[in-house]
């Protein structure tokens, strides 16, 4: 085997490192990764690799499989590399092993191209990427099915192992610290309230310099979006929505009312539950959070594309029979604290009685048309209202341009209403 061909191997090898990195940040919603995978796979939650992603398939053990294939290429590479050093032997003895784990790699991805294709039914660009990697490595080592078996030597050996557990830990730290990340984020999620904002500049040749200054440091792009973000909100017409018998967190005399379009196996939702969940107890009853269906699942939601979230129509039905007998809240928290992977009816009436609700009611309530009228009426409000993605949020009528920005346009809306800032962090002292 030519040394060329070692060498192409070990730089497809970093290629694949580069794509994994990518998806492993993505997969834990770091914002460049985001915007990156985004602008390659199509925009939000509604593109493949974010479907992917956020599927029961995308981890191992607990472990993500972008992280697993990043220790995986940098551990090939590393082979090559240290072989190379050892002599003829040791790099042909090195090029046949990593021939070997690439084909096996090939394998597991024949596996996960049909997980995609049959049951995720959405494809990651990327991670195709990767297989296109695997490919073209084989390619380039395949000479090396002819060279002698055996270990690549003593010393060879050590330093690899040493390589690997050093990856290894390297690559485990870095995904424990990317959960973190994630953790905080979602502790945040409501963003902050409002702040004085950098008014633009008459001057044009001024205004170009400031939207550059904005571009090139990052706290300024965020701030320019925010503030771009608000004067949306401030011009957007105001909403009208039926809300009988839809279910309300807080006082229904609040003064700022929250509609929010959700579907429970939605991931960003069941992370802005969770906000919610910390924030209403310290939102001094100003605040009133009124749920509405919108599953992104083609079976009662004919409008979407493609079905997104398999089996959310069912979980939305469970969500309205929970409402009828008094329990809406204790289902929503059990759905969105462990999500099922495309449930069907039994699954719905397992979480429906976990959360006190009558099984043989419960039952009887799935397959009424009403459920199905109620479903279809929240999903019809979300198209009349320009609902395209979830978690969608009007506040006293007016849509959110972003869910980070809630707390700023509460304190418009409170200044609006001619009430005092709200502090939920004094409140919750």
């Amino acid at each position: 085997m030519t040394v060329e061909r070692r060498r192409g191997a070990a730089v497809l090898f970093l290629i694949g490192a580069a794509l994994a990195a990518l998806l492993l940040l993505q997969h834990h919603g770091e914002t460049g990764a985001v915007a990156a995978v985004n602008a390659v796979c199509g925009d939000g939650q509604t593109s493949g690799c974010e479907i992917v992603a956020q599927s029961a398939y995308s981890k191992v053990a607990g472990l993500p499989l972008a992280a697993l294939g990043l220790f995986f290429y940098l551990g090939l590479a590393s082979l090559l590399v240290l072989g190379g050093t050892a002599g003829d032997e040791a790099a042909g003895r090195a090029s046949r092993i990593a021939l070997f784990l690439t084909l096996a790699a090939l394998a597991a991805d024949v596996v996960l191209f049909g997980l995609q294709a049959f049951v995720i039914k959405s494809f990651c660009k990327l991670c195709l990427a990767t297989y296109g990697v695997n490919a073209a490595a084989a390619f380039a080592l395949w000479p090396a099915r002819q060279a002698p078996a055996g270990a690549l030597g003593r010393m060879a050996t050590v330093a690899w192992g040493l390589v690997l557990a050093t990856l290894g830990l390297g690559v485990f730290a870095s995904n424990a610290a990317l959960e973190a990340r994630a953790a905080t984020r979602a502790g945040t999620l409501l963003g902050t309230p409002a702040g004085a904002t950098a008014a633009p500049s008459g001057n044009a040749s001024a205004e170009v310099k400031r939207l550059q200054e904005i571009l090139d440091d990052p706290q300024k792009f965020q701030d320019y979006q925010t503030a771009k973000a608000e004067r949306e909100f401030d011009t957007s017409a105001p909403q009208t929505f039926d809300l009988t018998a839809t279910p309300i967190k807080g006082p229904a005399d609040a003064r700022v009312q929250v509609v929010e379009f959700s579907d429970f196996l939605c991931p960003f939702c069941r992370g802005l539950a969770g906000a919610f969940k910390d924030f209403m107890p310290r939102s001094q009853g100003r605040i009133a959070i009124l749920f509405k269906h919108y599953p992104l699942d083609k079976e009662c939601n004919p409008k979407l594309n493609s079905t997104i979230h398999a089996g959310a129509c069912w979980v939305a039905r469970g969500g309205v029979c929970a409402q009828q007998q008094g329990k809406f809240w204790a289902y929503h928290d059990l759905a969105f604290e462990k999500p099922p992977h495309e449930p069907g009816r039994a699954e719905v009436v397992r979480i429906g009685t976990a959360a006190g609700l009558d099984a043989a009611a419960l039952g009887a309530c799935l397959d009424s048309p009403a459920t199905q009228a109620r479903l279809a009426a929240d999903i019809a409000e979300a198209e009349r209202t320009g609902v395209k993605a979830t978690p969608t949020l009007f506040m006293n009528g007016k849509k959110l341009p972003r869910v980070n920005d809630f707390l700023l346009m509460v304190d418009k809306e409170s200044q609006r209403l001619g009430l005092p800032p709200l502090n939920p962090q004094a409140a919750g002292q």
